[in-house]
């Protein structure tokens, strides 16, 4: 079924040129530091961390000859760390090269660790800045952060593709990202460089207007920006009407989600649970993460009835009171901190939620079945919301735009057979006008689309495979697929 997709996937990305090019080129210099010696003792709380640079050169490459080739490695983006082998026509090569393998056995295993290395430290200088997102008091002089993030070869590819905000003389906030040798504002123009003293912190879409934030987030698409972490299409999460004067909050309560992946998401997310609650012969389980200035958010979660499952609960908040930890109203946490908690478990719910498992037995549960057919269709979340915003800004792009529509819930298409509605969500499928429930379950092997997307999301792309897919349903050529579209409606 999905071949007959990937065909269609590569006309997806028609307008933006390719981005091809020789490697191996660039000057690869060892890096020696910034270029001005930083202060023989930081002012408190602008002490830098000993991030690694791996003897890479400025511009996060290195280059060594390897028997008659050029070994190059290099921070591509902000997520992609490559190891190429360039021989004498100046292109890469996708593997080693079979001449150097016996030879040069040591060099190639020892650039294979560098790189491995490059890549961890990449990574977490990626956790480091999206921690940032949660702390809204911290900033540094300009100075400071040119020499702890810019002119770092791996600090300085997250911070290349990151929105900052650099305070002037008046004490007015003006965001910009690093360009060639110029910070450069939403509209395009050159923010005058701050002074040393100045102070620069992470942008937030949470501080900024409506407007300004969708400016950025056309500015990430069309320039295709690739960014640490979603930033510019990052989820904001606001106190609800009842929740202004509440001790918690019930705004994911009663969601069912798989427990084995919520325990992965914990750990990627940085919470840490209760492995003494019920789940495991004790009290009641909770999950909890500390975030900045001192807070805590935690989450209570209970044993679903069948399998292994849990039922999320309330969320609330603690304030750090000497060394132990006091409740909190959910007014008064930070909104960043309330944001940034709230939109983990958002994704939570988003990630592991039983309604959006593709592969749930049909038929073989009957305990959740009434929650699987509320939620998979039911006002989606945050994580929702952004793919929408994203979806607005791609799908003119391709050459499906004229047969989809967006609403606050579904992506609908138009097919030459039916009309689908594909839930922003989960990425379920319902047929028009009936409402017929559509299993299309794409293959698990991973494709190049040549479609740029503004932040890696896996459902993301789902539902765009799948608009693909069904845009063009009179090509399907699975017969099984193709029965349960063309069911009557009766």
């Amino acid at each position: 079924m999905f071949d007959d997709l990937r065909a269609h996937l590569a006309a997806l990305d028609g307008p933006w040129p390719a981005r091809m090019r020789p490697a191996g080129r660039r000057p690869a210099t060892m890096w020696t530091g910034p270029a001005h010696d930083p202060p023989p003792c930081a002012p408190p709380g602008e002490e830098a961390p000993d991030v690694p640079a791996h003897g890479l050169g400025g511009d996060g490459s290195l280059a060594r000859d390897v028997g008659g080739y050029q070994a190059v490695l290099a921070i591509e983006d902000p997520l992609t760390v490559r190891l190429t082998y360039v021989g004498s026509d100046g292109y890469p090569l996708p593997t080693v090269p079979g001449a150097l393998k016996v030879p040069h056995a040591a060099e190639i295993r020892e650039l294979k660790a560098l790189a491995k290395g490059v890549r961890g430290t990449l990574a977490g200088e990626r956790a480091r800045a999206e921690a940032l997102m949660a702390a809204d008091g911290r900033s540094w002089r300009h100075g400071a952060w040119r020499r702890e993030w810019l002119d770092h070869p791996v600090s300085g590819a997250v911070a290349r593709g990151l929105i900052w905000e650099f305070q002037d003389s008046g004490g007015v906030w003006h965001a910009a990202t690093p360009g060639e040798s110029v910070l450069v504002t939403v509209d395009g123009r050159a923010l005058p460089v701050p002074p040393d003293g100045a102070r620069v912190r992470l942008w937030h879409p949470a501080r900024a207007r409506p407007g300004v934030v969708r400016a950025w987030r056309g500015f990430v698409v069309d320039n295709r920006m690739v960014q640490a972490f979603r930033q510019a299409f990052r989820e904001v999460c606001v106190l609800g009407p009842d929740e202004a004067g509440a001790a918690r909050s019930d705004r994911f309560a009663g969601h069912i989600l798989r427990y084995g992946r919520l325990r992965e998401l914990f750990r990627e997310r940085g919470w840490r649970p209760d492995h003494r609650g019920r789940l495991h012969g004790g009290a009641p389980p909770a999950a909890r993460r500390v975030l900045g200035g001192g807070w805590r958010a935690v989450l209570r979660y209970d044993p679903a009835e069948q399998g292994d499952h849990v039922v999320a609960g309330h969320v609330r908040f603690e304030r750090r009171d000497r060394r132990h930890w006091s409740r909190a109203g959910l007014a008064d946490a930070p909104p960043l901190v309330f944001s940034e908690a709230m939109r983990d478990v958002d994704l939570f719910v988003d990630e592991a939620s039983i309604a959006a498992d593709p592969d749930w037995p049909d038929g073989e549960d009957r305990h959740h079945l009434h929650y699987r057919r509320e939620a998979a269709f039911g006002r989606p979340g945050a994580a929702a919301e952004a793919r929408r915003a994203a979806l607005e800004r791609v799908l003119p792009r391709t050459k499906i735009a004229d047969r989809c529509a967006l609403d606050d819930r579904f992506l609908t298409v138009r097919g030459e057979l039916r009309t689908y509605g594909i839930h922003l969500g989960t990425g379920q499928v319902r047929m028009e006008p009936d409402g017929a429930l559509l299993r299309v379950v794409p293959s698990r092997r991973k494709g190049q689309s040549g479609l740029f997307l503004p932040f890696e999301d896996e459902r993301l792309s789902l539902i765009l495979t799948k608009a693909v897919l069904l845009a063009a349903d009179h090509r399907i050529t699975d017969e099984s697929l193709l029965r349960l579209i063309r069911t009557e409606v009766r």
